[in-house]
C-alpha cells in the first residue's frame, strides 16, 4: 500500500508541476552541499588546491520500490599553480616538521598571481519514479585575490534532459488527453534544454560567502505546445560559513545554505561541523522543512575521503521525506602539497 501511495504522490506531483503556468519540476538537492559546491555555485570551481574528485549517491525511503534516488560525479581543479594567501598551517594536514610552514609562506609571497582560474563540471542524475532528470554542466571561474581573500565569478553551461519512461505509463479511456503525456510521446520520451548558472564565490582562512542563479534561460519545457505553459524558474541559492581554527588542530565551522524560487517558500539549512586534525569531521543540520541531518566524514588519507548523512523528518507530513541517506566518496588528486579541503 505505501509503495502504492508512493507512485501516485510521485505522479501527482509531477503533473501538479504543469499544471500552474511558469511552475516546473525541481531540481535535486543535497544535504553535504559543502561537499559538492560546485554543483549549485560554477564560482566554487578551482578553489582547492588540486582535482577534488566526487562521486555520491542519495537515496529517500530506503527499501521502497521507484523510490526517488539521485547520482552524482562532480570535479574542479585550479589552472595552472597558484597561492590563495591562507596560512598554511590553518589550512594543510599535520606536518612533522612545523618549519616547512615557513619556507611555503616566503616560496608563495614570491609566486603568488592575483588573477588565476578555475574549471569544473558535473553530471547529476535525479530519478522519481518513471521521471528522470539529468543536469550536465561545464564550469569555468576567475579568481582575483585581495590580500588573504579571494573573490571568485564563475559561469556554468550545459544540458538539462528529461524523460519520462513511457512503458511505465497507463493511460485511461478519457475523452481529453493527458497534455503532458502527449507532449512527452511526441518527443519520444525526451526532453533536453541548453541552461547557464552563474554565481560568485568570496573566501578566506575565516569565511566563505557565496551566491549563484541557475537556470538562467528560464526555458519553455515544451516549446512545441501551446496547451502548456510551463517553464523554467530560475533558482537563487546562498551559501555561508565561519571558520574557526582552536590550537590548529579543531575547525569549528557554523554555516547556512539558503534556496529560494520564486513560487515556492523559502528553504534554508543552520549548521555545525567540526573538523579534527583535518581528519575526521561530524556535523549536524537543521533545514526549516522540520527536518534534522546528521552528518560525519574521514579523510582516509591524502588521497580518499568519505562523507555520510542522514536527513529525518520530525513532522507527520515528513513521512515521505524521512529517511534519506546520502553518501559521497571523494579523491584529491594530484594533491602535491598534502593541502586540507577548504570547503569541506
Amino acid at each position: 500500500m505505501k509503495d502504492l501511495m508512493i507512485k501516485t504522490g510521485l505522479l501527482l506531483a509531477f503533473s501538479l508541476s504543469f499544471s500552474l503556468p511558469g511552475k516546473a519540476q525541481q531540481t535535486f538537492r543535497f544535504s553535504q552541499f559543502f561537499q559538492n559546491a560546485v554543483t549549485y555555485n560554477p564560482a566554487v570551481s578551482g578553489s582547492e588546491e588540486f582535482v577534488d574528485l566526487k562521486i555520491g549517491y542519495r537515496q529517500q525511503w530506503s527499501g521502497l520500490d521507484d523510490a526517488p534516488q539521485t547520482y552524482f560525479i562532480s570535479a574542479h581543479a585550479p589552472l595552472g599553480k597558484r597561492d590563495q594567501g591562507f596560512n598554511f598551517q590553518n589550512n594543510s594536514l599535520r606536518i612533522s616538521d612545523p618549519s616547512m610552514y615557513n619556507r611555503l609562506e616566503e616560496s608563495a609571497r614570491l609566486s603568488r598571481n592575483k588573477i588565476s582560474h578555475g574549471i569544473g563540471g558535473y553530471v547529476v542524475n535525479d530519478m522519481q519514479g518513471i521521471f528522470q532528470q539529468t543536469n550536465t554542466f561545464l564550469n569555468y571561474a576567475l579568481h582575483y585575490t585581495l590580500g588573504k581573500t579571494v573573490v571568485s565569478a564563475g559561469l556554468g553551461v550545459g544540458l538539462v534532459n528529461r524523460e519520462l519512461d513511457m512503458e511505465g505509463v497507463t493511460v485511461g479511456n478519457n475523452e481529453v488527453p493527458d497534455a503532458v503525456y502527449q507532449a512527452y510521446l511526441a518527443q519520444e520520451g525526451m526532453v533536453m534544454n541548453v541552461d547557464v548558472n552563474a554565481g560568485i564565490f568570496v573566501r578566506n582562512e575565516k569565511f566563505f560567502l557565496g551566491y549563484s542563479a541557475k537556470r538562467l534561460m528560464q526555458n519553455e519545457i515544451f516549446a512545441t505546445v501551446d496547451e502548456i505553459n510551463a517553464e523554467e524558474m530560475m533558482e537563487h541559492y546562498g551559501m555561508f560559513g565561519l571558520r574557526f581554527n582552536v590550537d590548529n588542530t579543531l575547525l569549528i565551522s557554523p554555516g547556512a545554505f539558503v534556496r529560494y524560487v520564486g513560487n515556492e517558500p523559502l528553504i534554508y539549512d543552520v549548521n555545525l561541523r567540526v573538523k579534527y586534525r583535518d581528519l575526521v569531521w561530524v556535523g549536524a543540520s537543521y533545514r526549516n522543512t522540520q527536518t534534522v541531518i546528521a552528518m560525519a566524514g574521514v579523510n582516509i588519507n591524502n588521497f580518499i575521503n568519505l562523507g555520510y548523512s542522514f536527513d529525518l523528518g520530525l513532522a507527520d507530513v515528513n513521512d515521505f521525506t524521512s529517511g534519506i541517506h546520502e553518501i559521497g566518496l571523494g579523491f584529491m588528486l594530484f594533491n602535491e602539497n598534502d593541502t586540507a579541503p577548504y570547503m569541506w
